[in-house]
């Protein structure tokens, strides 16, 4: 279990850098919190949670150049031709690297700016599910993603 303990204490540290490191950024997190707790000091629920859009997008931001899992690894469950190459089903292990796919120029604009802007809805809906897999992706994806 050390694995969800390291990622997640890393995670804090990269999005705590970043905020600190993009004031503007911080200033639409810290109003984004006020509209929805306004004075109060209560603790937050489930439903607050689920009105934190800008936050969210700076986690996913963050997570798209920090990801807990630079890269994975799978084995190619059925043949496929690339560039005329025949890649045999099996016992080929490909590698997936997930660090530089999240820093495709081509997905992402300016993809080493830490921008939140690229998760919201809009963003999001021209982009490939499998262009963002911080924790993995598909049947085998990390158990702690939620």
């Amino acid at each position: 279990m050390f694995e969800g303990h390291d990622t997640t204490a890393m995670g804090l540290t990269f999005i705590l850098m970043e905020l600190a490191n993009n004031p503007s950024v911080q200033d639409k997190v810290v109003q984004e919190l006020r509209e929805i707790f306004g004075q109060s000091a209560r603790p937050g629920s489930m439903q607050d949670m689920s009105q934190m859009k800008y936050l969210e997008c700076c986690i996913k931001e963050t997570l798209r150049l920090y990801p807990p899992v630079p890269f994975i690894s799978r084995y190619i469950t059925d043949t496929v031709t690339l560039s005329g190459h025949v890649i045999p089903r099996g016992k080929t292990l490909c590698h997936i690297h997930i660090f530089d796919l999240h820093r495709r120029a081509d997905l992402y604009p300016s993809p080493l700016v830490f921008n939140p802007e690229q998760f919201t809805a809009g963003n999001c809906a021209s982009r490939h599910p499998y262009a963002y897999i911080p924790f993995s992706g598909g049947p085998r994806n990390c158990i702690g993603q939620k």
